[in-house]
């Protein structure tokens, strides 16, 4: 569904209700309303299950793994999002010995609300921060145990994953739900990130492209101007803005930016990857490039020697069947699959979806 709205039916909200109370209890239902963002997509209502009945346990068995993930992730949020509030109790505490000062932070769950269902992984993190206190009373004399020192450093905020990206973009109002997953299919395609542990990394190609639009489009590469014209295009959307007035306004100065970095931007050139594959024509070892449909290998003695063939990447396992390499190929859709190089013409016929394991030749 194309939303990030926050509302939902009376029908949906009245389902709710009926099963909180009759699963958890009255006292874990809350009747609540979400504030709606002014450029939210709110024609339809907020993704949540469409029968409340459909309990995502009740259902696995007819579901796939990721399906079943899915279908619990949005069910449980939904409910949550229509239960009490959590009710802690916290305690701080600060501590004096002779000319030194300590704190500690305790707390204590008292209700556990929407805590029940569903948990956010800042949530957990919150909680660890806090340690479970005795009463304490003032002026109570405290016996030390043992004092354990910690020593902390400054550390780099961490890298993006595609869910922090997300939810930074939202932040800061560049594009719309509908444009967050092109956005990062786009930059990853194009090589400027890499997806390493979950974790979004830039490439060298990513590092120069990324250095030469901040050094020449210093009024263009920058938050405030994306999230300025999500807001003109949304003026013109409500009819009232006229789109050839906000266009002239932004495309006379920027041709004029393009013309003066295309006079002046020197060529960059890439250090490309050697492969271990020497040219059948001039004997070079052939290099690693990138064009629109991934990897291919180029004679690095172009214009003289135009040599190109595919790039076809193997894994570190052989053929479970007959020993050879197993290749990597892509399907229309994208999808990996495997196969090994002796399949068809040599014999053998292994292929299939998953990546061969060692204990796999018998």
């Amino acid at each position: 569904m194309r939303t990030d709205s926050t509302r939902i039916s009376e029908e949906a909200r009245s389902a709710a209700k009926k099963y909180i109370e009759a699963e958890y209890g009255k006292e874990y239902y809350e009747n609540r309303y979400y504030k709606t963002k002014a450029d939210s997509q709110d024609a339809h209502e907020a993704i949540r299950p469409t029968y409340i009945e459909l309990i995502p346990d009740a259902i696995k068995s007819s579901l796939t793994n990721d399906q079943y993930k899915l279908y619990k992730l949005i069910y449980n949020r939904f409910i949550a999002s229509q239960m009490s509030a959590a009710i802690y109790d916290t305690l701080s505490v600060k501590i004096n010995a002779d000319k030194y000062n300590f704190r500690a932070n305790g707390q204590t769950i008292k209700f556990k609300g929407f805590m029940t269902l569903y948990v956010e992984t800042e949530d957990n993190e919150k909680k660890e921060e806090f340690a479970n206190l005795p009463n304490l009373e003032a002026g109570q004399e405290l016996i030390k145990e043992k004092i354990d020192a910690k020593q902390s450093f400054t550390e780099p905020p961490p890298r993006y994953t595609e869910a922090s990206l997300v939810k930074a973009l939202e932040e800061k109002g560049i594009g719309r739900p509908s444009t967050y997953s092109p956005t990062i299919t786009t930059i990853l395609a194009r090589r400027y990130i890499e997806k390493i542990q979950k974790q979004l990394h830039p490439t060298d190609l990513g590092r120069i492209v990324n250095k030469l639009l901040i050094e020449n489009f210093k009024d263009i590469i920058n938050v405030e101007f994306t999230a300025q014209m999500e807001e003109e295009f949304d003026k013109i959307a409500e009819g009232k803005e006229q789109w050839k007035k906000v266009i002239s306004e932004f495309y006379g100065p920027f041709e004029k930016v393009v013309e003066k970095v295309d006079r002046e931007l020197e060529h960059v050139k890439l250090e490309y990857e050697v492969s271990d594959v020497p040219c059948e024509k001039c004997g070079r070892m052939m290099v690693i490039k990138y064009g629109r449909y991934g990897k291919f290998l180029a004679c690095p003695g172009y214009p003289e020697c135009q040599n190109a063939k595919p790039y076809i990447e193997v894994v570190d396992v052989p053929c479970p069947k007959c020993g050879g390499k197993v290749q990597i190929r892509k399907t229309k859709k994208k999808r990996n699959y495997y196969i090994c190089e002796n399949n068809p013409n040599n014999g053998c016929d292994y292929i299939s979806w998953t990546k061969p394991k060692r204990e796999d030749k018998k």
